[in-house]
């Protein structure tokens, strides 16, 4: 590991019990994924990136030589038609990052939930449609599926190949369609970050239910805390989340590109 992502390992080390960091944070640092990690002279503060233009910042919100930089990168990938979503893991950045990008960003609010593994544990377990069964996402399956396909797995890990090594998800389907998938958006050593889709004519059927059971069974086999996340008024979403043993969600704010 360079210099640069222990710095900043140990920026969020420094911060984490009192703000929120997202799994691709850990997932760069941990080379699950390629990534971009800027951080000034001091080590005060850094800014930790995915290729596809997905940022947090980290440290210290004050640096003003720093977040002067955050414009400059804004500017920058606005100019060549880049993404630019930026993760904040406090208030305080929130105010920050409206201080100095305002007029170019758009505020969203999301929930971070904690995983409360033995409520999960007491749960009685869904019963799969005897129609449908449950597998293990392959080449096979991402070749299948309309939503987690190669274009996906390529914008957040990079390549299949990649996630094949390092990520994983499940997916319930009967002969004919892939009703359900869950797969992990991102991975590292700590957390498995989960995003579900079940396409519509098999909804109302508890299949996310199910497949995210079996995604949450692998990580407590592989000792990693899955991790959800989502919108504040994605009202399907927060409940499916606390049927799966999530709870106590802590908002945070996500500013996009206008």
């Amino acid at each position: 590991m360079n210099e640069k992502f222990i710095n900043a390992m140990r920026l969020i080390k420094k911060y984490d019990n009192k703000e929120t960091y997202p799994t691709f944070a850990y997932s760069i640092l941990e080379n699950y994924i390629p990534g971009q990690v800027f951080i000034e002279d001091s080590n005060r503060t850094a800014l930790i990136g995915t290729n596809s233009g997905i940022f947090v910042v980290i440290g210290d919100p004050m640096n003003t030589s720093f977040n002067r930089f955050l414009v400059e990168i804004l500017e920058r990938r606005t100019k060549e038609n880049k993404r630019f979503t930026l993760f904040s893991p406090s208030k305080t950045w929130d105010l920050v990052i409206n201080e100095f990008l305002e007029k170019e960003l758009r505020q969203i609010q999301r929930y971070s939930f904690h995983f409360n593994e033995s409520k999960f544990s007491r749960l009685t377990k869904g019963e799969i449609p005897k129609e449908f069964k449950v597998r293990k996402i392959d080449q096979k399956i991402i070749n299948n599926s309309q939503d987690f396909n190669e274009a996906y797995l390529e914008e957040y890990w990079e390549s299949v190949s990649n996630f094949t090594e390092k990520g994983f998800g499940y997916c319930i389907s009967n002969n004919v369609h892939l009703a359900s998938e869950c797969i992990s958006i991102f991975a590292s050593t700590q957390f498995a970050e989960m995003d579900i889709v079940t396409q519509n004519s098999y909804r109302g059927m508890g299949l996310a239910h199910n497949v995210a059971e079996h995604f949450i069974l692998h990580c407590m086999e592989d000792d990693k805390i899955p991790r959800w996340d989502c919108d504040v008024n994605n009202i399907a979403s927060i409940n499916l989340a606390e049927k799966l043993g999530f709870e106590n969600p802590i908002k945070y704010s996500v500013f996009v590109r206008m």
